[in-house]
């Protein structure tokens, strides 16, 4: 596997784990393959227990540098860390979209 940027992956509250970093690797991968103006990409994982009667949550904030921008992609959690970090990268990709979309000029400027 070849990244094009480098990728930094932090866990805050919770052990690294080599399965996660993979798939968290795997979409990095997918996400620069789509958006190939990515520079820069930083994945924290927070595992969320404020309340000991409520389940786990984990937390995966994407900060995506593209050339002369950065978007930060914030609102993914779930109890399952692998479903966290998926929706964080689909949410990437859909900001990405747009900026690709903004870029090429298809988006209507009001």
């Amino acid at each position: 596997m070849t990244m094009t940027f480098p990728i930094q992956i932090t866990f805050h509250h919770m052990d690294r784990s080599d399965a996660l970093e993979r798939a968290i690797q795997d979409k990095a991968e997918k996400l620069g393959k789509f958006h190939p103006a990515i520079t820069q990409l930083h994945v924290a994982v927070t595992s969320d227990t404020r309340h000991s009667s409520t389940a786990r949550e984990y937390r995966v904030r994407l900060d995506v540098h593209v050339k002369n921008k950065e978007y930060a992609v914030t609102r993914q959690a779930d109890e399952d860390v692998f479903v966290a970090a998926r929706d964080a990268f689909d949410a990437a990709r859909r900001v990405l979209d747009e900026d690709i979309d903004t870029r090429r000029g298809f988006v209507k400027q009001h």
